[in-house]
């Protein structure tokens, strides 16, 4: 206590030997008195206890690690995915159309009237029946070889060779070529029956 008494005796010399400043000096917030009353500010007289004291700046660290941790992470830009193409559709194959298999005719007086009604169709079935009827009963034996002969009489008979060479015994191979000739000279077995109406041959 008694160090603090002379501190103060001492500011109290300082304060009276010091010039009063100017009645035009500058006064503050550093120039009040405790009571309120303005004081002069002198070039060596401060309230200590109303100086602010400037805060001081925090320095940076130089810690490496944590700079990185302070930097913003950046952010992840979004990728476009792109569109697959589309693979194109493979076409189907149509599937491949049987043959329809060749029928085989027995190679009889029935598999060859079979024959005839299959090539020519039942119309015209109709008129050669009666014209072959008429002219060998269908009997693949009728005539003489060297003469009309045959199924359809064909003159000579060797004729119808060139459809087979079995043209003898073959009521198959003597319609097909009896079909031809009714086709290539009349058109057709009704025009060849027609003709033979009238005329008893044909």
């Amino acid at each position: 206590m008694a160090a603090l008494a002379v501190i103060v005796v001492f500011a109290g010399i300082a304060v009276a030997i010091l010039p009063a400043a100017p009645a035009d000096a500058q006064t503050g917030p550093n120039s009040t008195s405790a009571n309120g009353s303005q004081v002069a500010a002198g070039p060596f007289m401060h309230d200590l206890r109303l100086t602010q004291w400037p805060v001081p700046t925090p320095r940076p660290s130089r810690d490496p690690n944590a700079a990185i941790a302070a930097a913003p992470s950046p952010t992840p830009t979004a990728t476009a995915t792109p569109t697959p193409t589309p693979a194109p559709t493979a076409k189907p194959k149509p599937k491949p159309r049987l043959k329809p298999r060749p029928i085989v005719y027995a190679d009889t007086v029935a598999g060859a009237r079979a024959y005839v009604r299959a090539r020519v169709g039942s119309r015209q079935y109709n008129c050669i029946d009666p014209l072959w009827q008429r002219e060998s009963k269908w009997n693949p034996r009728a005539g003489r070889v060297s003469g009309a002969y045959g199924i359809p009489q064909a003159f000579p008979g060797s004729k119808m060779a060139s459809f087979g060479s079995n043209w003898v015994t073959s009521p198959i191979t003597q319609v097909k070529w009896g079909i031809w000739y009714v086709d290539s000279r009349y058109g057709s077995p009704c025009a060849a029956w027609s003709f033979w109406q009238v005329n008893g041959w044909y």
